[in-house]
């Protein structure tokens, strides 16, 4: 398996990882149409993804790699939540596959999701405009680090509006609440949510025997946990509850193929930040005057931590409020 591996040409938009037999991480490239990771699970008589990516052309590559590399049709395809770099690829697979996500993450894409895309389609200058903005941003950057993560995002946008014209946002037809399992011929998965920590509500997909999970972006391996629609409390809750299985591979939303070591270290991550937040308000001080801690200082997704700390600010201010 791994020699078919090598011999599939792969992708612009990702990288195959082989986690176990027939299991596969497909790992985003950074700045093309894919921006967050993917996984295939190989289930015998049948095979599942778990998320599509954030455009047509690379759910297409995902669809063309769990083909060749299980040897059947996509039957199954998991959403962890609404974010659209897991879910824009969702007509790809339709309609031979099945999608499924909890029943809050389908509520969240019928109503928010699909007029937000109704309305770029109708609107798309401002997107364009931000595009332009960001640009002169990216030439202005003296970090190189920041700079080529804002040149990242700026070209998977690009590839996003070109691809958008032909998007139909396609929902999941099968829902669930707490745990649904999928068995197959020669392995079965738990899909399974404990609530919302990342957004409204998280799945991720378990997979007890070869103790692996595929998280979604409840777990980012080496990136800053994206927080703008968290709950960072239930986030913390979700994960300690995820520490009582037993994983030992974990596919993250971002980043390479990680552990339970990576579980912990967001853990730590967000509780830093609830800390560092809080102290600043108690001081009166301003959080635009928070440094990225060492441990992070090396992390992607740098431009995402004065998000961060705004929206456990606005947190911290209501329940104060």
């Amino acid at each position: 398996m791994v020699n078919r591996i090598e011999a599939f040409k792969g992708s612009k938009h990702f990288l195959v990882n082989h986690v176990a037999e027939g299991v596969f991480a497909a790992i985003s490239v950074p700045g093309t149409g894919s921006v967050g990771n993917a996984a295939i699970i190989n289930l015998g008589d049948s095979t599942l993804v778990v998320d599509t990516f954030t455009t047509i052309q690379a759910a297409e590559d995902l669809q063309a790699a769990a083909k060749y590399l299980t040897g059947n049709s996509v039957s199954y395809v998991i959403n962890t939540h609404w974010h659209s770099d897991h879910t824009t690829g969702n007509q790809v697979f339709t309609p031979k596959a099945q999608l499924i996500s909890t029943l809050t993450t389908r509520e969240i894409m019928a109503t928010y999701g699909k007029n937000r895309v109704s309305e770029q389609m109708s609107n798309p200058q401002p997107i364009y405009q931000a595009i332009d903005e960001l640009e002169k941003k990216i030439q202005q950057e003296t970090d190189e680090k920041v700079k080529k993560e804002m040149q990242w995002g700026n070209a998977s946008d690009r590839e996003y509006m070109k691809m958008l014209p032909n998007l139909l946002y396609t929902l999941p037809t099968i829902t669930f609440d707490q745990q649904l399992s999928i068995h197959g011929s020669d392995r079965s998965v738990q899909l399974i949510t404990y609530g919302g920590g990342h957004t409204e509500s998280d799945a991720f997909v378990y997979l007890p025997e070869e103790k692996i999970a595929v998280m979604g972006d409840l777990v980012l391996s080496k990136h800053h946990p994206v927080m703008i629609h968290a709950n960072p409390q239930e986030w913390l809750n979700i994960l300690e509850r995820v520490e009582l299985l037993d994983i030992e591979k974990i596919i993250p939303g971002h980043g390479e193929v990680c552990s339970m070591k990576e579980l912990r270290e967001v853990k730590g991550y967000i509780n830093d930040i609830l800390a560092l937040v809080a102290k600043t308000v108690q001081s009166k001080k301003s959080i635009d005057d928070i440094l990225v801690p060492n441990a992070y200082e090396d992390w992607g997704f740098t431009t995402y931590f004065k998000m961060n700390l705004k929206k456990i600010h606005d947190l911290l201010t209501i329940s104060v409020e």
